[in-house]
């Protein structure tokens, strides 16, 4: 497992089990789930481990750069040669900071002064930050996080029903992590058991199904098309299937990524690499990412921890915990 000196995976081979069509419930189970024995305390112990390990990472990069930056208005964000790598995102308008400056628009409420803000129709900047995430570059975002005339915060989250905010960096690689890191926690990686759920099924349809501002899928199409189950070339998976990821028949049963252990674990380290890094952003925004409540929320805690989420008048946003 990766990070095992750091993260407990143990709790979750002590605390859950792998069953196969279990009928007790409708329709048929497949994954992981709770021993009759379940510690709800060991494993919120595994999530606070969790928590720990992420902001210890994010807080040791972060002192690798200046405390403060200066907040330019005009030049280049990003290099020619990262735009050349990934035209599908990067172009000369967004490399330009006088771009995200021009693009934000101001907002009033209840007669209070205005502010500036992005929207749903900045998805393509939203795109822009994963891309830099994905790819290392975090002094353009430790500068755009502060920047007086630049609300990145606002990036997080964007949705029309579907969301596409930068959020989707961290949602995706918390995902992935949790589930193959558990897997192979419960001993289901090497016997490719892993593969044989919906939640498997799910995961993959979120890191490599076509969706509106998709950047988050980078580092993910990139392992699968190693993996052969992917088509960079195309965007597309390199199999098809007729169901929803609970119609297990309509899926091909072979859709592994196990087999190159060296690559798996590259990947492994590539996404804690993204939560650490998005760690130090959330933070450099004055937001707070809430680790606990969103490993959490993640299978297989999710079906023994539970989380609560109450409105809070003052600060006019809800607030998310464990209970």
């Amino acid at each position: 497992m990766h990070q095992s000196h750091n993260i407990p995976w143990q709790i979750i081979a002590e605390n859950f089990k792998f069953v196969h069509d279990d009928k007790s419930t409708t329709p048929p189970f497949t994954g992981l789930r709770p021993k009759q024995n379940v510690q709800s305390k060991q494993l919120i112990h595994f999530v606070n481990k969790f928590h720990k390990a992420i902001t210890d990472f994010s807080e040791t990069e972060r002192s690798k750069y200046p405390p403060s930056f200066s907040s330019i208005t005009q030049g280049k964000l990003f290099s020619d040669e990262l735009l050349e790598k990934h035209r599908e995102y990067l172009n000369a308008q967004n490399q330009r900071i006088e771009h995200w400056i021009d693009r934000s628009h101001k907002v009033s409420h209840d007669n209070s002064e205005p502010t500036i803000s992005y929207s749903t129709s900045h998805g393509d900047l939203a795109d822009v930050v994963k891309v830099l995430l994905a790819e290392n570059q975090l002094e353009p975002l430790l500068m755009l996080a502060k920047h007086p005339l630049i609300p990145l915060a606002h990036l997080r989250h964007l949705s029309w029903g579907h969301h596409f905010g930068f959020s989707r960096v961290q949602e995706s690689a918390l995902h992935a992590y949790i589930y193959l890191n558990c897997a192979e926690a419960t001993d289901t990686l090497d016997g490719g058991q892993y593969a044989e759920t919906p939640e498997y099924r799910s995961l993959l349809l979120e890191i490599g199904n076509s969706m509106d501002y998709p950047a988050q899928q980078i580092p993910h199409t990139r392992f699968m098309d190693a993996c052969g189950i992917y088509k960079l070339d195309s965007g597309a998976f390199q199999f098809s299937y007729a169901g929803g990821p609970h119609q297990a028949n309509d899926w091909p049963k072979d859709l592994f990524v196990h087999h190159d252990r060296p690559l798996l674990q590259s990947y492994l380290k590539d996404l804690f690499a993204l939560m650490y890094r998005y760690d130090m952003l959330m933070k450099e925004c004055g937001l707070d990412p809430n680790w606990a409540v969103e490993i959490a929320h993640h299978s297989p805690l999710n079906s023994v921890i539970h989380t609560e989420h109450k409105w809070i008048e003052e600060s006019n946003s809800w607030e998310s915990y464990i209970i």
